[in-house]
């Protein structure tokens, strides 16, 4: 089961490294083509993408080499950091848009006269980049989060590929009418509103790899979901209550039960507490992570 989502995992970043190859090429050239910047941002995004998602694809071969002497614990690190810098530098190339634009604005806009061209662009971007955001949705769904990132990259393409479709058409009824010395504004318009929009999706997924990384609990309902599975057990084994800790790194979870015991209950054998084990793990194997596991029995709370 583990090797087909393995596969799964690298054909769709696969997938979306050459779809992201083809907008590369197709934003930067348009965009050079007729003098559009916002065009042109968004074909530097999708060359920034292609680049991230190479990053992707070589952080899931090391993601499934076995631990050795150097990652004792595993290399499960490696996904919230490259989905961390994947996330800088989503960010920093919105910043760059944004202050690229307000430079275009500053200096009197951008004239370009081919917005028939512009619209058509943004139609087939807006049409190839939704199919692409779709399906890569549909197809990662259950995913580790390099593939969740991939797809937000996607959506993030689709709404600026909306933008671009939607400032050539306001600029092209715009310069029909008595407001037309405005229309050099719209286009780099367009990319500060959508680069200050855009930079919200890579600015919570940084901060959650963070969180991450620095080996914070993760979301309230995985804990209380650990916690009720561990009271549960406890209670039915006579414990006197269960300690728990977690921490979700990447496709990784790593859990921390402690079962606090009393002074009346019975000796047990290892093969007894080798069962509650057996019961801790069999609890959790829904949760669709790989678990690093550590299960311990104490009289003494402070162990916990």
């Amino acid at each position: 089961m583990r090797n087909d989502q393995t596969a799964s995992e690298k054909f769709l970043l696969l997938y979306s490294f050459y779809m992201g190859l083809v907008f590369t090429v197709l934003g930067i050239g348009w965009g050079l083509a007729i003098h559009s910047g916002v065009i042109l941002f968004d074909g530097i995004y999708s060359g920034m993408s292609i680049i991230l998602t190479m990053l992707s694809i070589f952080a899931t071969r090391l993601l499934n080499q076995p631990d050795d002497d150097t990652f004792q614990f595993g290399r499960m690190a490696f996904e919230p950091l490259v989905v961390a810098f994947k996330s800088i530098v989503i960010i920093i190339v919105c910043m760059y848009g944004v202050v690229t634009a307000v430079i275009t604005i500053v200096n009197g806009g951008e004239e370009f006269t081919d917005s028939a061209g512009g619209m058509l662009y943004g139609l087939v971007a807006l049409i190839l980049c939704l199919c692409s955001w779709l399906y890569l949705k549909r197809m990662g769904r259950g995913l580790p989060d390099l593939v969740q990132a991939e797809s937000e990259q996607w959506l993030m393409d689709t709404m600026l590929s909306a933008a671009v479709m939607a400032s050539f058409v306001f600029s092209y009824f715009l310069a029909k009418t008595d407001w037309n010395h405005l229309a050099p504004y719209v286009d780099p318009a367009m990319v500060v509103l959508g680069s200050g929009y855009f930079v919200r999706v890579p600015l919570k997924r940084f901060v959650a790899s963070i969180r991450e990384l620095l080996l914070a609990a993760p979301d309230r309902g995985l804990q209380r979901q650990l916690e009720e599975h561990a009271d549960a057990l406890a209670k039915s084994r006579g414990f006197a209550g269960a300690v728990v800790r977690s921490s979700k790194i990447g496709r990784e979870l790593a859990v921390d039960i402690a079962f606090i015991g009393h002074e009346e209950m019975p000796a047990m054998k290892l093969a007894e507490l080798d069962a509650i084990r057996e019961e801790v793990e069999s609890g959790l194997a829904d949760l669709e992570l790989k678990l690093w596991m550590n299960v311990l029995f104490t009289l003494d709370r402070r162990w916990a």
